[in-house]
């Protein structure tokens, strides 16, 4: 059987490593086209999955206009799928990749491998463009891998078959259990300002990278984190996105604060080790509201609404949206006590098993094809 994965940013690389290794370990032939969405964001995963890239897409990073990038990636991966040689293509969740390589897949009638379908917002611009995306990728796919019951429940509701729904879980847990195995045993971070980290302190991790809190919900979640960092006992930690708008505003705002450390993004066992030592995390990141959970981490969600709400009915996560004075709070919540307040539920995003269950039912694919030729 031969599968083409598609990739092209740094939580994708992530979430698809694990289904990587599971579908090689099964004995699958795996191409994998990397359109390069982000290029220093992933610097390292490649090695700790040990992905063999075998095409690699150019001029993603120059292409200023998603409408452009899509144009681009839908191009390159025709050149990929003319010839017909794949059995099934592999994307996950919500980008521009993953967008248009499951449609450039469908118009070549290949069938496409959904990971991490039917989390929604029921809100098409928010957020903008994923949820959209998210729902692009859904009709062109044949086979769709729900992270949870709730949502199987939405692809349901749209009318996909239930027979063509998996509730595996979310790979995000496979990928974090694997790196989180790596950190056993002494690691030392890469970045020496990780290694460095004082003992003494209280730990507050921030991520921020949503489009639509550009501009004024950016400038007060930064003002709350600011006067945070006022507060002496507690030590912020913001590896800022390399988007320019939203580094730019970041600068400007908490550049050179004490108490405050502006970080350059983080190689991923970094990052889960940051996780291990965090006391609380503010976030817009849906990624890091999967993540977190294994590590029992309370998370203060800087959006209006989650397409993930199983992280705030299991007590890990709170809306706090971009509203100052109620992430300042919460914050000051988390860190009263003399020990971090971790959560001792499970993650209600997986097992960690995911990804043998998506390389088997791909596998059951090829069956049904066999049997109907």
């Amino acid at each position: 059987m031969r599968i083409l994965i598609a990739f092209g940013t740094r939580p994708e690389i992530i979430k698809l490593g694990p289904v990587y290794r599971a579908m090689r370990q099964a004995g699958a032939h795996v191409d994998v086209f990397w359109s390069g969405q982000h290029i220093d964001l992933a610097d390292g995963l490649l090695e700790l999955f040990e992905i063999e890239l075998t095409h690699g897409g150019t001029g993603v990073m120059q292409e200023p206009s998603l409408a452009g990038k899509f144009a681009l990636i839908t191009q390159q991966m025709q050149s990929l799928l003319g010839a017909g040689q794949h059995d099934c293509v592999v994307v996950q969740g919500d980008t521009m990749t993953a967008a248009a390589g499951a449609l450039t897949a469908f118009l070549n009638q290949v069938p496409v491998a959904h990971v991490e379908a039917g989390p929604r917002t029921g809100t098409l611009d928010s957020p903008w463009p994923e949820e959209f995306n998210r729902r692009l990728i859904t009709i062109a796919s044949t086979l769709h891998f729900a992270p949870t019951g709730r949502s199987c429940d939405n692809l349901l509701r749209e009318g996909v078959q239930s027979d063509r729904i998996s509730v595996v879980g979310n790979t995000a847990v496979d990928a974090l259990l694997y790196a989180r195995s790596r950190l056993a045993g002494g690691y030392v971070p890469i970045d020496r300002e990780i290694a460095n980290l004082p003992r003494d302190r209280k730990l507050v991790l921030a991520t921020l990278h949503r489009r639509e809190n550009i501009g004024a919900p950016l400038d007060e979640i930064l003002e709350a984190l600011r006067e945070l960092a006022d507060d002496g006992d507690k030590l912020i930690l913001l590896p800022v996105h390399p988007n320019p708008d939203i580094r730019a505003q970041v600068v400007r705002a908490l550049g050179a604060r004490p108490n405050i450390r502006l970080l350059k993004p983080l190689q991923y066992t970094d990052f889960v080790y940051l996780l291990s030592r965090s006391w609380t995390v503010v976030t817009d990141s849906g990624g890091v509201q999967e993540e977190a959970p294994t590590f029992g981490l309370p998370i203060l969600i800087t959006r209006e609404s989650t397409e993930r709400p199983e992280v705030v009915e299991a007590g890990f996560g709170t809306l706090v949206g971009s509203n100052c004075d109620a992430i300042i709070a919460g914050v000051r919540r988390l860190t009263s006590s003399d020990a971090p307040q971790l959560l001792p539920a499970r993650n209600p995003f997986g097992d960690g098993e995911a990804s043998h269950r998506i390389a088997e039912r791909i596998f059951s694919l090829r069956a049904l094809q066999q049997a109907a030729e």
